[in-house]
């Protein structure tokens, strides 16, 4: 659960950021430290059932369970746990996310919430599930704006009064075919692939302008010669996904020119990519991430709000170059 006090917003532009929290497993010798903090979310929500050491150890041991801290220096700021479900199958609880007052609305909430999903993503879990209470009106706008939707009881927690459940898993039930994926960095002998995969859903809900066929034709100048990356996903040796960094400024970067071949779409490839060129923007010393979409696509509007991003409104963006842009969005790490 998530105290309704905690702000988890990220869309207030004029949040002076403090030095980058990273986000990292616990081990053992984070116990006593993750124990205390957990203690503090205990004390700030009047929790009444607690865990006990002994029960708190199990974030630590069992194979799928884990705890995530966010850090600042050696001291952790903010956390989340995971804990295995045996009944529904292949299914996890969300749990214990907490943010310290001084390091909220700086988006680490986010950061915490996708950690602990890429890591049940990969444990091959489908469902991961939480429950909170109908008071906590912050913390259930938050998990749904991540893609949670209510759904009936599934535990017997007499604190709790909502549950909330989000399908995690690509191919529910088998395996998840982006494992046969590869992505990696652009190279010259890709510029006709990239170009191909983006002329493919350009055209396919709006005509190609100006300034894509400029930036298709020769990506070099326009994309990386700048300080930017293109992220390219391999089946085997064939291309079927791809997408870009645009440096704006020092520490700003523009999602943009992401595309998924149509026999891939559905399949998770998508969310692959995207979380793959947040974490390359991590590595470039990234503070904000920006990008340009259309009101028609749906599902990317989705997937962009589902790993934290916000939307702008337009008349606080510098006018696009594109004219089929009318929704603007932002996630700042």
């Amino acid at each position: 659960m998530l105290p309704k006090e905690i702000d988890v917003s990220i869309q207030d532009n004029d949040v002076q950021l403090p030095a980058r929290c990273p986000i990292r497993k616990a081990t053992d010798a984070d116990f006593d430290k993750a124990f205390s903090l957990v203690q503090e979310y205990f004390d700030l929500i009047g929790v009444w059932a607690r865990d006990t050491r002994l029960e708190f150890s199990k974030y630590f041991e069992k194979d799928g369970n884990g705890i995530w801290l966010a850090v600042d220096g050696e001291q952790p700021v903010g956390c989340i746990a995971l804990q295995t479900l045996i009944s529904p199958e292949r299914s996890g609880e969300v749990k214990r996310l907490y943010v310290k007052a001084p390091y909220r609305r700086r988006g680490l909430a986010v950061q915490l919430l996708r950690a602990l999903e890429q890591w049940a993503t990969q444990l091959g879990y489908e469902w991961l599930y939480l429950d909170s209470k109908d008071d906590l009106v912050e913390a259930i706008r938050f998990y749904e704006r991540h893609g949670y939707q209510r759904c009936s009881r599934y535990n017997n927690n007499p604190q709790a009064t909502i549950f909330m459940r989000k399908l995690i898993a690509t191919n529910p039930g088998g395996s998840v075919d982006t494992r046969k994926i590869i992505i990696r960095s652009f190279r010259a002998e890709d510029a006709a692939a990239f170009r191909r995969l983006n002329e493919e859903w350009i055209r396919r809900y709006f005509r190609l302008e100006d300034k894509d066929v400029r930036t298709l034709e020769n990506p070099a100048p326009y994309i990386l010669e700048s300080g930017g990356y293109i992220g390219m996903a391999l089946a085997g040796e064939k291309a079927v996904g791809c997408c870009a960094l645009l440096r704006l400024e020092d520490n700003v970067f523009e999602v943009a020119k992401m595309a998924v071949t149509p026999a891939w779409q559905g399949r998770g490839l998508g969310r692959k990519l995207l979380e793959h060129v947040i974490r390359k923007a991590q590595e470039f010393g990234a503070r904000r991430l920006y990008l340009e979409t259309n009101s028609r696509l749906t599902p990317a509007i989705r997937l962009y709000e589902s790993v934290g991003f916000h939307h702008v409104p337009p008349e606080k963006v510098t006018p696009s170059p594109y004219e089929r842009a009318d929704v603007y969005m932002e996630l700042q790490l």
